[in-house]
């Protein structure tokens, strides 16, 4: 009876570490490693701060895109040990007064090939374009691209982009 009661307990839990990762979420934390990986930056990383700016993603990825993948890209950078301090902001345009110390990120996710359909699905490549700027500097000190391929059943496609099957 006591394992009964053991096997219905763990059945019964619900933990947010179960819950089925979407693919924009997964690009999220790669471009997060990516930024941590090798910074633009000398000395300790701590004491730099990056302003996270909202991705600016092709209506292909849905209506959602930059929201899932902004989410875990902000996640990932806070959680980066003795990693820079992270501010997610609407927009982060150069400014005269700005601390050396202050990074801007900006990503782009694109399709530059539009989707490509499959027997059984369409696929979504991707160039993945993270760029950080310095301080008052609209110079790029660092970019990176991946480039890749989303599942549309992975992505949050607007109900006006899904088509029915016949």
């Amino acid at each position: 009876m006591l394992l009964t009661l053991l096997m219905v307990g763990c059945a019964g839990m619900d933990s947010d570490t179960s819950r089925h990762r979407t693919p924009l979420e997964n690009l999220g934390e790669t471009a997060a490693l990516e930024v941590l990986d090798e910074p633009p930056w000398q000395g300790a990383t701590g004491s730099r701060v990056i302003l996270v700016t909202p991705v600016q993603a092709d209506v292909d990825f849905g209506e959602q895109a930059d929201a899932r993948f902004n989410d875990a890209l902000t996640r990932r950078l806070l959680s980066a040990r003795q990693g820079p301090q992270i501010l997610s902001v609407a927009d982060a345009p150069a400014q005269a007064d700005a601390p050396s110390n202050q990074w801007r990120l900006f990503s782009t996710l694109q399709a530059p090939l539009g989707a490509i359909t499959l027997s059984d699905r369409k696929l979504y490549p991707y160039t993945l374009t993270l760029t950080l700027k310095r301080g008052s500097s609209d110079d790029i000190w660092w970019q990176q691209e991946i480039d890749g391929a989303l599942d549309e059943r992975g992505l949050p496609l607007s109900a006006a982009a899904v088509t029915p099957a016949p």
